[in-house]
C-alpha cells in the first residue's frame, strides 16, 4: 500500500538530499524495505515527513532512488576493485582477495541490497519494476569483463569467456547470499577459496 501524502506548502529544503540517501541506503541495507518503517526513515534521516515526500514522493519511490543510486554505485566499485587487480588469472585471483576484504568491513558484511531486496520483493518495486533485472544483467557484464581478464595477453575465446561470466555470475550471487547471512568469517573465506579453487582450473 503506497505511503504517499499529499504534499504541504513550505519553506525549499535544506537537508544534503546525498547525505539523506546515504543514511537511508544502510538503513535499508541492514533492515529490509518491509521492516523499514516511515518513522524509521524519518529519525534515520533527520528530515520531516513532508519533506520526505516532497522531495522523494513515497516510501515506494523513495526506495527505487536509493535502489537505483546503489546499483550504480556498486557497479562502479567492482569496475574499479578490477581496474585494480592487474590481468591474467592472477588479475582474477586478485579481484577476490580485493572483495573478500571488503566482505570483512562492516558495510561489506551487510550483503548486496540488490541481492537481498530480490529476494524480499520478488525483484520490482513500484516504480523499479524490473530492478532485479537490472541487476543481474550489470553484474553479469562485471563478471564478462573480469572473465576476459584470463585471455590478456593472448588469443581470446568468446565463448568460453561467455560461461565463465555465467558462472562467476551465479557464484557471485551466493556469495552475497553467504555473505548476508552471518554464517561467520571461516565460512565466508570457504567459499571465497572455492571459487579461487574454480579460478586455478582456468590456466
Amino acid at each position: 500500500m503506497s505511503t504517499t501524502l499529499t504534499p504541504t506548502a513550505g519553506r525549499p529544503r535544506a537537508f544534503d538530499e546525498e547525505a539523506v540517501l546515504n543514511q537511508l541506503t544502510a538503513l535499508f541495507w541492514q533492515q529490509g524495505y518491509g521492516n523499514t518503517s516511515m518513522t524509521d526513515i524519518v529519525e534515520a534521516s533527520g528530515v520531516h515527513k513532508p519533506s520526505l515526500y516532497r522531495t522523494f514522493g513515497s516510501k515506494e519511490e523513495l526506495f527505487a532512488t536509493v535502489l537505483r543510486r546503489y546499483l550504480s554505485e556498486r557497479m562502479a566499485m567492482l569496475a574499479q576493485l578490477r581496474a585494480e587487480s592487474g590481468t591474467g588469472i592472477a588479475g582474477i585471483h586478485t579481484f577476490f582477495d580485493k572483495f573478500e576484504e571488503f566482505a570483512s568491513t562492516d558495510e561489506g558484511s551487510w550483503g548486496c541490497l540488490m541481492v537481498m531486496s530480490a529476494n524480499e520483493l520478488r525483484g520490482s518495486t513500484p516504480g523499479y519494476e524490473d530492478f532485479s533485472v537490472e541487476n543481474s544483467r550489470a553484474l553479469h557484464a562485471q563478471m564478462t569483463a573480469l572473465a576476459a581478464l584470463a585471455f590478456a595477453g593472448s588469443t581470446e575465446n568468446d565463448a568460453l569467456t561467455a560461461q565463465r561470466a555465467d558462472m562467476l555470475s551465479l557464484l557471485f550471487f551466493g556469495l552475497q547470499v553467504t555473505i548476508r547471512s552471518r554464517a561467520g568469517a571461516e565460512h565466508v573465506h570457504s567459499a571465497f577459496a572455492s571459487i579461487h579453487a574454480l579460478v586455478d582450473t582456468w590456466r
